[in-house]
């Protein structure tokens, strides 16, 4: 009898263990994380706020809105050094995705080294990257993260359930 309590014991002990472990190894949240100095959720006026004269943005309209900017012919402000072009998405006057194209400064960055920096920076591990087709994503609950070196170094923050809800008006809107 007491052999199977010592047996019992050690199994519900290494149970324990293995979920403490994969508790503390599953620290995937996005969901204050910036880019830019810029957070998902934002408004436009809050967005505005922290780039200053960076960017002009000038959305005050409700459904989708589309802020594009590069920096091909002329060179980003100091607030965007490093900057080749800037995605910001908002939906009814929230952004949903920040999307940004970095100048390639380093020819010989792979993917693996762009995702180690991306991982260091949003305090990610790098086994909640998934990477296909040389792009990675981590998805975290409702929030993922893209990124590639296809062209240059490229992220994209993105609230996905905010992005399921546009694809679908788009969608809609296309049909009709």
């Amino acid at each position: 009898m007491s052999g199977k309590f010592v047996k019992s014991f050690f199994l519900f002990a290494l149970m324990f263990l293995s979920a403490i472990c994969v508790a503390a190894q599953g620290n995937c949240d996005l969901t204050n994380k910036n880019l830019l100095g810029v957070n998902l959720k934002m408004s436009n006026a809050q967005v505005k706020t922290v780039l200053g004269k960076a960017l002009k943005i000038k959305n005050n309209r409700k459904g989708e809105y589309i802020f594009f900017q590069n920096y091909i012919e002329k060179p980003a402000p100091p607030r965007l050094t490093g900057v080749r072009a800037v995605y910001l998405r908002f939906y009814d006057g929230a952004l949903y995705q920040i999307e940004i194209f970095y100048e390639n400064r380093n020819n010989s960055q792979t993917i693996a080294d762009f995702v180690n920096l991306q991982s260091s920076y949003f305090g990610l591990s790098t086994s909640e990257w998934q990477t296909k087709n040389n792009v990675a994503r981590a998805v975290c609950g409702e929030i993922s993260l893209a990124a590639d070196v296809i062209l240059n170094p490229h992220i994209e923050l993105t609230d996905e359930t905010i992005l399921a809800k546009v694809e679908e008006i788009r969608n809609k809107d296309n049909k009709e």
